[in-house]
């Protein structure tokens, strides 16, 4: 009998919306993602692992950063 198990992240989307991104320096989409990881067992999720981790990401460069980005303006 062979026992498959492991992990696995899940994403949910929180929102979305436009802000200056620090890869592209252009005001671009993104959205806000919540990840976390779960333990499974024969492919099926059975209980999350640790807290959930939350991103923004960049919708054209597909760059990950903190929350904290949405409130910081470009430098002129």
């Amino acid at each position: 009998m062979f026992l498959f198990f492991g992990t696995r992240q899940r994403r949910k989307a929180l929102g979305t919306g436009w802000f200056h991104c620090p890869y592209c320096y252009e005001q671009r989409q993104y959205e806000q993602v919540e990840t976390r990881t779960w333990f499974h067992l024969f492919w099926v999720p059975l209980f999350p692992l640790g807290s959930a981790q939350e991103s923004v990401r960049c919708t054209v460069c597909g760059g990950q950063w903190a929350p904290a980005v949405l409130g910081s303006h470009p430098a002129a």
